[in-house]
């Protein structure tokens, strides 16, 4: 399957905002990346997580069944009891737990199975403040890996776009933040999140990467001998 990510903007979006880049750093000694991708973590922990409550949940129904015919089943399997005295509770309960625990087992590989080729099951065991962490340390690792930690003046910013967590983070070098909070990055990303909710995440984007680039403009502005540092593509991962 190929990534979402890479289609999650038109051709004409990308062109747009690579065009609303190279604009704004025309004005600035600031460098601008947009990044979208896929989701900022495997969560392999929510594979097993998911699958194991999933399954326990689904082996609920079946396991109660066959407790209900665990005196007919019982007697079966245990001739030696007298019908008249009935099968004793206890073996009643190890019987229907050895067939919820059965029944869960069997139901566990093709739910793991499931949330790994659709991912997006996962967003339903995962909380905000996961979510939160794990955007922030993939914006982390994108910063270092399209070397935005290494411009000149240390003026690298990052619009993330996950999709699977529906989260947006803007991260930016530490001689921006001189001058520029992450308060105020936060407010570039709610607006671009916003844009992406309704529909409209090119120009959403475009529109964030203009604001801030007012910012860089007035606190960072372009030299003689500034240079392209950076691609202004559109990253997808």
């Amino acid at each position: 399957m190929g990534l979402k990510s890479a289609r999650f903007f038109k051709e004409e979006e990308k062109k747009m905002i690579e065009s609303t880049i190279a604009e704004v750093e025309s004005k600035t000694s600031g460098e601008i990346v947009a990044m979208v991708v896929d989701r900022s973590d495997e969560y392999r922990d929510i594979d097993v997580l998911g699958s194991v409550l999933t399954a326990a949940a689904l082996a609920i129904y079946p396991a109660g069944l066959f407790y209900t015919l665990s005196e007919r089943i019982l007697h079966r399997i245990m001739p030696s009891v007298s019908w008249s005295a009935g099968v004793p509770e206890l073996p009643h309960f190890y019987f229907g737990l050895c067939c919820f625990i059965i029944f869960a087992i069997i139901f566990y590989f093709p739910l793991m199975w499931l949330i790994r080729r659709v991912p997006v099951i996962k967003r339903f065991f995962l909380n905000d403040r996961r979510k939160e962490r794990e955007i922030r340390e993939r914006a982390l690792r994108a910063f270092q890996e399209h070397r935005l930690d290494r411009t000149r003046d240390a003026t690298g910013v990052l619009f993330l776009i996950s999709l699977l967590e529906r989260k947006v983070y803007v991260l930016a070098d530490h001689g921006i933040y001189n001058k520029i909070s992450q308060t105020a990055l936060d407010g570039f990303a709610s607006a671009v999140a916003e844009g992406v909710h309704d529909g409209k995440a090119g120009e959403a984007l475009c529109s964030a990467i203009r604001a801030i680039g007012i910012d860089l403009a007035q606190h960072f502005p372009r030299k003689d001998d500034d240079s392209n540092e950076l691609s202004d593509k559109v990253v997808t991962g």
